[in-house]
């Protein structure tokens, strides 16, 4: 009996092992030591931390050594409460912890006759000494507030050194080709498994913090060469807040603005090049664009189911966008026919946040883009197979990640931390099968 119990803890030693490499973890620490104003250290210290993105409370007790570590506290403005009968409690305010950092802040704390309470302000450190991490952290306050697209990397190209390079397939850390980087959401890492790019999105107004790390970052990202990009979504509060919001646009010319000129090859004559603008280009019925538009929603609610002990953030973003042509079969010739491609988003996102017990937090997320197209259109040139069913193309992709995070702080220098994440993507419902066996083949990017 006590071989099968051995052998059972085994299992789940090498189960948990092994799902920790689909997880990391994102979460910051706040250490130090603390003393008397004769420089002695003060053990039995009580320190609380709070936060409105910690749900309950962080809390433990300095030691012999008047130490004392927070482990494993999300990213967001702190209040540290320092207390000890006999002293002044002592207050620190608008301590901004980041992704992934470790601050260290000493304190010293004064005898006091009666109860008294000093507070101090705007003294969070600017710089992990600890750290070797180059990189930045965007909060959902500075990402709002700037000129931004759709998805959460539109932005991350303000960071010093990454930028977006097509001929280096997508986001370049400090040079690294797109397929050198390591994605993860809430921890779960969601890098596309064949190419190697970002394989999911999260829509930037569900998105709480970004962190984009070029360098220095720790062993479990070993994975990477070139950059790694964390993303947090948004969780919920002791308040309940939410947002109603709506995208619209178009390829009108009032709205986009001509399109810029390019080198074309002539068709006929090869050795012939000039320069096109496909504005320029009229259709059949006198129109120069394919008709187009997209349309998005954006609805969220975040709160408490239990104040201090179990918040909740959900979230929906519908999206539709379509483009009707005119195509024919016949260099341009006519006669032109209408084709139409239809395209269908259902991102979402779920998170529950809880602080069931005293030194225990849990975190559980699931985060989804299921998408799916119908219909597609032929080349602008004319040049398509006329037998080919064009309307009757379309795929289903779903994908979508999960992620499950639970530390407990035992005594001031013990966390348990347990982390789990899975992502999964696909592609099915083939509206049109084809009449035979046909091999598929992925292209990664790199540099040579």
């Amino acid at each position: 009996m006590k071989k099968k119990t051995l052998v059972f803890m085994l299992a789940l030693v090498l189960i948990a092992g092994s799902t920790a490499f689909a997880q990391i973890m994102p979460e910051g620490m706040i250490t130090g030591k603390v003393v008397d104003d004769q420089g002695n250290p003060l053990p039995g210290v009580t320190v609380e931390a709070t936060s409105p993105k910690l749900v309950g409370k962080a809390a433990t007790v300095t030691d012999a050594n008047g130490s004392y570590r927070l482990m494993a506290l999300p990213s967001g403005t702190y209040q540290l409460t320092f207390s000890l009968p006999g002293f002044k409690t002592l207050v620190r305010k608008d301590i901004v912890l980041q992704l992934s950092q470790t601050l260290v802040i000493n304190v010293t704390m004064e005898p006091a006759a009666i109860e008294e309470q000093v507070t101090v302000v705007g003294q969070s450190p600017l710089i992990d000494v600890k750290s070797t991490v180059k990189g930045q952290v965007m909060t959902k306050e500075m990402f709002l507030s700037l000129p931004r697209g759709r998805t959460f990397d539109s932005l991350i190209t303000t960071v010093p050194g990454v930028s977006s390079e097509s001929i280096a397939g997508g986001i370049s850390v400090d040079g690294a080709s797109g397929a050198e980087n390591m994605w993860y959401v809430d921890g779960a890492d969601v890098t596309e498994i064949h190419v190697g790019t970002r394989s999911q999105n999260v829509v930037l107004e569900l998105v709480d913090e970004v962190k984009v790390t070029a360098s220095g970052y720790n062993a479990e990202f070993g994975g990477s060469m070139g950059g790694v990009v964390n993303v947090i979504t948004r969780s919920g509060g002791n308040t309940f807040r939410g947002d109603v919001m709506a995208y619209y646009n178009n390829n009108k010319q009032w709205m986009q603005g001509k399109s810029r000129d390019y080198l074309k090859e002539d068709p006929v004559n090869y050795n012939t090049f000039y320069y096109w603008n496909n504005d320029d280009m009229y259709f059949d019925g006198g129109k120069k664009r394919d008709p187009y538009y997209r349309i998005e929603g954006v609805f969220s609610l975040g709160g408490y189911i239990i104040k201090d002990r179990l918040w909740f953030f959900a979230s929906l973003n519908p999206i539709y966008y379509q483009t009707e042509a005119l195509r024919d079969f016949n260099g341009r010739q006519g006669p032109f026919y209408t084709f139409m491609n239809k395209n269908y988003i259902y991102n979402g996102s779920v998170k529950l946040t809880a602080a069931p017990v005293t030194g225990l937090r849990l975190s559980a997320s699931f985060v989804n883009n299921f998408s799916k197209y119908r219909g597609d259109i032929p080349g602008i040139d004319g040049t398509g197979n006329a037998d080919i069913p064009w309307h009757q193309y379309g795929y289903d992709y779903p994908n979508w990640s999960a992620s499950f995070t639970a530390d407990y702080t035992a005594i001031n220098n013990m966390l348990i931390s347990f982390r789990a994440g899975w992502h999964r993507q696909d592609v099915g419902n083939q509206q049109l099968t084809p009449p035979a066996d046909t091999p598929t083949y992925y292209n990664s990017y790199g540099l040579q």
